[in-house]
């Protein structure tokens, strides 16, 4: 033993100073060991705690803090980045495992190594130097530790926080994006069934007749490993003077999984392709398509690769309209950033590169982007073949099949085009994109199609389309997409050659209001073939006007062949604040091509908290005030005055009253309250003028079948979260408002991120006096449509105070005392607390090696034991 650092003390002390010591000890000690050398030895004699050394357990134990060895579920940190959370097991050390370099490899006085193989060290980013020591070590199936085989490399275990730390210089690392999470994390989830409701209504009573209308969706699902199976109905009745309606109407049904090494989606059934190149088609049969969600947030859509020069181990910051967005750390020579996380505001990026003598380098590289522009090296495919599909009669169902391809390019170039192919219509598009740098970004494309339409009459024609965007930093101006199509008088495309006929409305509508007025179809619905599409041209805009504001203008206008007519939209919008009131005022303009007159609507807003009115503090549940007015073309002008909030501990009921007065409906009263739990959610309202009353309901929620029975949640969304805390009722999570466990210690949590780290954490600060969790904070990584399983372990049992003695005197200081996994240290005259203590079981009681130093109770509690905050009792060890 080191004398040097050895600490002794001798006093002959009463029991009450003893006591009084032992009590003043505790900080002492946690002060000793954080300024000792981590290898250094603490003793302190046994006499200081009781004169008679019969009376005190071997400590020998504790003076190097060591911990037992077993498995233990650990957060683990590679240079401070969570990689993963899971359960490893750690065994004694050895010297040879690291206790002779205790400075350069394991740095941490558990006493323990944990056993992680070199696939497991791969799969965290961790390239470990291949060594015929290395490959006798993995062969021999010993627990690797990073600093044995990479130079510089260390690892602790920081047993308080359940955290095994590696630190990896740079250089033996993966260079893998920011946000990289590891495929062999993605968590393909439990099998389930599920179903999701979302049921809605109203009743109305009304000067032009009474209505009823229920609506119900319907969402259930099958999961099987990788494989999802989903199926979407609605349920819809309605009733007025005009109309009964009551049907089923299937929506769709598909099967889907993940293909990982492709990053891609398999789709089987009915699905969309997406708007790449072509417009968005609904279809049944069979689609591959490159899932974006499974890369990292810092390689998703369009952001430039930024190359400089560093002279020596530089540091460097990207900033954009004055915010940092990007730091690292580069060595000597060329560098290349290639992760920056997509901003799609647009903005020149200005590059600062600090060198270590100080000096700094500045430039700037402008970026702008447009929906087609793809990183460098990274492409977007999808191929779909199968039926076109639509709920409405006026379509027929042609077998089509479509390809896209999106490819980035060097130099800020995207290549991109695609084909459709059908029996009555082919098409074939080619087009590239590119940031010009201060210009902004640019795309282009045209398309060639030949059509059949529903006449038998063909069609040949092209159309050409422009995208272009930028962001003018200076100034605060954003021109995120200004488009201009041009379509020949022969274009058409796939979905027009699918109408059955030449004219008519795409869909039957026959609906009514709250008055029991019947609603007009939109112009919009109405088409007509014979008057193709000819130029199009959009527009949207915004300007930052500082502390004034901000100014927003879209607009977009559309011309036909054999037609005068044009479709206008127009919307003008301009939102500030005042301290703590924000207003906005809001222009729209609409007319459609075979619309008589143009529709346009003035709206103007202000809303504010009411405790802006007497105090600077913010309050948990804030009431709002809100004043809002419109007009519109028929000179109907509306005026409403409302105020809204939430309420409950958790703040998941939400409610708000308004008064209102309009020339059409007179005087107008609402009021609504909507509160989501944790088996689903539920929402009233009623309305009410001169020329009506109604009555609004709704409820939603999801029911899960798994394993452990079945989970009643709220709608779970097609990604979800089992929480599975059995033995812990009706604790709330953290961050989810309603969400709690239910009687049996499970709840769901809708809406997951894909291929994300999900953060689930249990509020133990609402568990009741008899139930422990071991384990608060769990991390898990969904793929898509998985339900996966957040597990949680609780001890439920009594709290027990418990005094213990072995022939007639009190047990010693410091002994062990076990009762399962359950373990705790005897303290004065023999107490020992233990918690979540079952009603009857033997404990286990051990102070030094030796058959007479160690002892059994079998004991058996009273059912006040569960009732009791602390229960206090005494026990005879044999």
């Amino acid at each position: 033993m080191n004398q040097q650092h050895k600490s002794v003390y001798k006093s002959p002390c009463s029991t009450r100073q003893r006591r009084y010591l032992r009590i003043a000890l505790t900080p002492l000690a946690a002060f000793i060991f954080s300024v000792l050398p981590a290898h250094a030895e603490v003793w302190f004699d046994p006499s200081m705690i009781s004169g008679n050394a019969q009376d005190v357990a071997d400590l020998s134990r504790f003076e190097q803090a060591q911990q037992p060895a077993g498995e233990y579920k650990v957060s683990i940190l590679v240079n401070n980045v969570n990689v993963a959370n899971r359960n490893v097991n750690f065994k004694a050390r050895k010297p040879a495992d690291g206790d002779n370099q205790a400075q350069q490899d394991i740095r941490d006085d558990t006493g323990l190594i944990a056993c992680l193989s070199a696939k497991d060290l791969a799969s965290m980013g961790i390239i470990l130097p291949t060594s015929p020591e290395l490959t006798a070590a993995t062969a021999a199936g010993e627990c690797i530790s990073p600093g044995r085989f990479i130079p510089g490399a260390w690892s602790t275990f920081n047993f308080p926080k359940m955290q095994l730390e590696i630190n990896v210089p740079q250089a033996a690392m993966q260079n893998h994006a920011r946000g990289w999470i590891a495929p062999e994390r993605w968590d393909e989830g439990i099998n389930a069934l599920m179903f999701n409701y979302n049921l809605s209504g109203s009743d109305n009573r009304a000067s032009f007749g009474d209505s009823r209308n229920n609506f119900l969706s319907l969402t259930s699902g099958v999961n099987i490993g990788p494989w999802r199976l989903r199926d979407n109905s609605t349920w819809q009745d309605i009733e007025s003077r005009y109309t009964h309606q009551r049907r089923w109407q299937h929506l769709n049904t598909y099967a889907e999984r993940a293909i990982i090494p492709w990053r891609s989606e398999l789709t089987m059934g009915d699905g969309s392709t997406n708007g790449d190149v072509f417009d968005t088609l609904s279809f049944r049969g069979l689609q591959m398509a490159t899932d974006d969600s499974m890369y990292p947030d810092s390689l998703h859509g369009f952001a430039p690769v930024i190359r400089g020069v560093a002279h020596s181990n530089a540091h460097v910051n990207v900033r954009q309209n004055g915010n940092i967005i990007y730091q690292t750390t580069v060595s000597s020579g060329a560098f290349a950033i290639t992760d920056l996380y997509p901003t799609y505001s647009g903005g020149d990026l200005e590059v600062s590169v600090t060198e270590a003598d100080g000096s700094v380098q500045r430039f700037t590289v402008p970026y702008s982007s447009v929906p087609v522009l793809q990183r460098e090296h990274h492409f977007r495919y999808a191929v779909t073949a199968g039926r076109y599909r639509s709920t409405s009669s006026s379509y027929s169902d042609p077998e089509f099949v479509q390809g896209t391809l999106l490819w980035g390019l060097p130099h800020s170039v995207t290549a991109y085009g695609g084909l459709q192919y059908a029996q009555r219509y082919q098409a074939i598009a080619l087009g590239a994109g590119m940031n010009l740098g201060h210009w902004g970004a640019f795309s282009a494309d045209l398309t060639q199609a030949n059509s059949t339409l529903a006449d038998d009459s063909r069609h040949s024609g092209q159309s050409l389309r422009f995208l272009y965007s930028r962001v003018f930093s200076l100034t605060g101006t954003s021109v995120q997409i200004a488009g201009y199509r041009y379509s020949t008088r022969g274009f058409h495309t796939l979905d027009e050659t699918a109408l059955r006929g030449m004219k008519g409305w795409l869909y039957e509508n026959q609906e009514t209001d709250a008055a029991g007025r019947p609603v007009a179809r939109p112009y919009s619905d109405f088409y007509d073939l014979g008057s193709s599409k000819r130029e199009r041209v959009q527009l949207n805009l915004s300007q930052h006007l500082g502390s004034l504001g901000a100014l927003s203008l879209t607009g977009s206008r559309q011309t036909y062949w054999n037609s005068s007519q044009a479709s206008d939209s127009l919307q003008a919008a301009f939102s500030s604040s005042i301290g703590r009131v924000n207003y906005s005022l809001s222009w729209a303009y609409s007319k459609a091509s075979t619309q008589p007159r143009a529709d346009k609507t003035l709206f103007l807003s202000l809303s504010m908290p009411l405790d802006a009115l007497w105090s600077t503090e913010e309050r948990a549940h804030p009431i709002w005030a809100s004043v809002s007015s419109s007009r519109d073309s028929s000179g109907n002008m509306t005026v409403q005055t409302g105020l809204n909030g939430t309420a409950l501990e958790d703040g998941n009921l939400s409610w708000d009253i308004a008064q209102g007065h309009s020339r059409a409906d007179g005087n107008s009263l609402s009021a609504a309250a909507s509160y989501q739990g944790s088996k689903g959610s539920g929402s009233l309202g009623w309305n009410q003028s001169r020329n009506y009353r109604q009555l609004t309901w709704g409820a939603s929620g999801g029911m899960l079948l798994h394993s452990g029975g079945v989970t009643f949640g709220q709608l779970t969304g097609d990604t979800a979260i089992l929480v599975a805390a059995p033995g812990a009722a009706n604790v709330p999570v953290d961050g989810v408002s309603g969400a709690r466990t239910d009687g049996r210690g499970y709840t769901l949590l809708p809406y997951a991120s894909l291929y994300r780290e999900n953060r689930v954490a249990l509020d133990v600060s609402r568990l009741d006096a008899h139930t422990e969790i071991e384990n608060t904070v769990v991390h898990v990584v969904p793929t898509r449509g998985a339900v996966v399983r957040a597990t949680f372990k609780a001890r439920q049992g009594a709290r027990v105070m418990m005094t213990l003695t072995h022939n007639g005197k009190p047990l010693p200081f410091g002994a062990t005392v076990t009762v399962k996994d359950n373990a705790s240290i005897v303290g004065d005259d023999g107490e020992v607390y233990l918690s979540g203590l079952p009603m009857r079981g033997t404990l286990n009681a051990s102070w030094g090696a030796d058959s007479d130093q160690q002892c059994k109770v079998n004991f058996q509690l009273p059912q006040a034991a569960l009732s009791a905050a602390l229960y206090q009792m005494k026990a005879e060890c044999r």
